[in-house]
């Protein structure tokens, strides 16, 4: 299997491809692994933009960047005043204690800490410390990224942050959004009658089957409609459809509303009050894992390095590449492009995009400081419908804190991102919008890609022995990218578990182990009813594993015959075990 590019979708595909012993090679143009899923730091976007996107000089095959409109804003640090800071924390401070929570009077605050701290020369050396994540989302702590992760013993490379707080917009200010039956009791903004609404609704949106007559009369009706008959108020839908529906469209259909609130509420709980986990270091890390693992299984992997053709045998089907430097070629039965990539022997891909803007705030202080001492401020994620701050379409955003590792210490990450404007100009469709819910600002970004329109990712098929995989869609989670790699499996090998679990160092069992049980006599060998590995299941590599009803020297020779197999798959999991990280 060839692979061009390294983003979530195409690395997925690698690792189940080579844990069931399938060769593959992994190219990408790009000096950096995860492509439109990547993080840069701060610096190396920055010189990323400045030298330009790789190119392929070829008629067969083209390569689109896959960012745009690139605008950078750093501000002047000896402007960077806490008095807009200090007058919102003022009106906060008497908000908070309006409705009677406790005092922080003691700590000092977050503005007040890091005010004198930042300088020009620090922001600069900061900027390789700052993590960026050119597609941020969260993974659901029950979802299908999470359970892959854990499935196939992936999670191995990876570290997670609980996210912390959701936001929405209402009456004017950002509040933390209830996403348990405790926080909507407890909630301030909503009046005793709203909330026993909202505690029906939900009840029924959890408890409804999706073949019962109930879900089924809704079938072609919006979410609108459905908020309607529960008698929810203009304050609670405003709550519903940011905080538990989170979708980046406007509006929605009845089921994908019902949908949306069972998948939130099943994955409350699971590793905190809110149903996010984030990696450290940024979404970014995720196509990473799963380069890791697939090389731990054989994969090859080159950065910096595309092939100038692809190559057809008679029948028109995929059968290797041509390499770009040295014009050698590389034969191969399957190909998985990204969807950058584009040429006049592949058959374009159907479902409609979007372009997405995106602006990046690095800030001295959180958008909500903390009222309570105990409070966590990793990750927030942050949902404003249309109209509410000068948006003309729904703003999907998070808020990273220095204990997440995405910015440096001592600041605040704001990622925001919206559906493109008519003007197609990230900064005109998000700074004024983003400006009202921000302070203390240290730098700005802005810039746009290209999108799979949510709920209208094309079918996945194989055309010619080439599997073209879709953009991200936008949305939070994962679900659409694993469905996908999934179903490409599928396509190329039917009959082959899909990333079945690697095997734990511990569960297997070497040859000059298995000698040494030998030579000690059979009163250190378990009988085989009694067998902790027989009685569990425990997982050994083939060739490895001791046959019952075998004598010492056939068993001796049944071990000499999986020797070299043996030697390969030791020395692969030492890799894995010692967290092997590939190097461009």
């Amino acid at each position: 299997v060839s692979t061009q590019s390294t983003g979530i979708t195409e690395c997925i595909i690698a690792a189940a491809c080579s844990r069931i012993g399938k060769t593959v090679l992994h190219l990408d143009i790009n000096r950096f692994y995860g492509e439109q899923w990547s993080s840069f730091t701060l610096s190396g976007l920055e010189k990323f933009d400045k030298d330009g996107p790789p190119a392929i000089e070829s008629d067969n095959l083209k390569y689109k960047h896959f960012m745009q409109n690139l605008t950078t804003c750093e501000v002047p640090l000896d402007t960077v005043a806490a008095d807009e800071c200090t007058s919102k924390q003022e009106t906060e401070t008497v908000t908070t204690a309006e409705q009677d929570v406790e005092p922080t009077s003691d700590l000092p605050s977050e503005t007040e800490a890091s005010k004198p701290d930042w300088t020009t020369e620090k922001f600069a050396k900061s900027k390789r410390r700052v993590n960026i994540d050119i597609t941020p989302k969260l993974c659901y702590s029950a979802g299908p990224m999470v359970e892959l992760l854990r499935s196939s013993n992936c999670s191995r490379y990876l570290e997670f942050k609980a996210v912390n707080r959701s936001f929405v917009h209402h009456d004017g200010e950002l509040i933390q959004a209830p996403c348990n039956r405790e926080q909507v009791f407890n909630c301030k903004h909503l009046k005793v009658l709203e909330k026993r609404i909202m505690m029906k609704f939900v009840t029924f949106a959890l408890q409804v089957e999706a073949d019962s007559e109930e879900y089924l009369e809704w079938e072609k009706k919006d979410d609108m409609e459905l908020y309607k008959s529960f008698k929810l108020t203009d304050s609670l839908i405003n709550l519903v459809r940011a905080s538990l529906v989170v979708s980046s469209r406007e509006s929605v259909s009845a089921h994908e509303a019902i949908r949306s609130i069972k998948h939130y509420l099943k994955n409350v709980g699971v590793y905190g009050s809110m149903p996010f986990i984030c990696p450290i270091y940024g979404a970014g890390e995720l196509p990473q894992a799963f380069a890791r693992f697939s090389a731990v299984f054989g994969s090859t992997y080159v950065l910096d390095t595309a092939p100038t053709q692809l190559n057809f045998d008679d029948e028109g089907n995929f059968c290797g590449v041509t390499m770009q430097e040295t014009g050698q070629k590389l034969t191969g039965k399957y190909c998985v492009l990204s969807p950058n990539y584009s040429s006049e022997s592949i058959k374009p891909p159907t479902n409609s995009l979007q372009s997405i803007s995106h602006a990046v705030y690095l800030t001295h202080t959180s958008i909500k400081p903390k009222s309570k001492p105990t409070e966590q401020d990793d990750v927030s994620l942050i949902h404003i419908l249309q109209d509410r701050i000068g948006n003309t379409s729904p703003i999907t955003g998070y808020e990273f804190g220095p204990r997440s590792m995405v910015p440096a210490e001592g600041m605040y990450m704001v990622h925001v991102t919206t559906p493109a404007g008519d003007s197609d100009n990230p900064r005109e469709d998000l700074e004024n919008s983003v400006d009202q819910i921000t302070c203390g600002v240290l730098y700005k970004m802005f810039f746009t890609t290209k999108m799979s329109i949510e709920g209208d990712v094309a079918a996945p098929e194989l055309s010619n022995h080439i599997i073209r995989t879709s953009f991200p869609t936008h949305n939070v989670g994962y679900k659409e990218s694993i469905e996908e790699a999934k179903t490409f499996f599928h396509l190329l090998y039917p009959d082959e578990e899909f990333l079945p679990a690697a095997p734990n160092p511990e569960d297997i069992k070497w040859p000059d182990e298995e000698e040494e049980t030998l030579e000690t006599g059979s009163e250190n060998v378990p009988d085989a009813e009694n067998s902790p590995a027989e009685s569990k299941g425990a997982s050994t590599v083939e060739g490895a594993k001791v046959i019952e009803g075998m004598d010492g020297e056939d068993q001796n020779e049944a071990n000499k015959a999986g020797d070299n197999h043996l030697k390969d798959s030791k020395e692969s999991c030492e890799e894995m075990n010692a967290g092997s990280t590939l190097e461009s």
